[in-house]
């Protein structure tokens, strides 16, 4: 079976959508900081019916990569 197939048969999303809980362990925030930004617009998210909150993977490192903020310019 070549890869693309594999994928197919897997699912779009199979292994790159985390919980809630594992995408704020992966982000490195708070579960009700996450569900701010969700909130907020500022993160996506999945919310199928009658299930919890996914968050895909790579949906979670564009947006690291969008708030990173240049070296010395960051408030503390």
């Amino acid at each position: 079976m070549e890869k693309k197939e594999k994928e197919a048969a897997q699912g779009k999303y199979s292994n790159k959508m985390l919980t809630l809980e594992e995408a704020s362990k992966y982000l490195r925030m708070g579960k009700s900081t996450l569900y701010e930004c969700v909130n907020d617009g500022l993160i996506d998210c999945h919310r199928p019916p009658r299930g919890k909150i996914l968050f895909n993977i790579e949906v979670l490192d564009a947006w690291l990569d969008r708030s990173e903020v240049p070296a010395g310019t960051a408030k503390v």
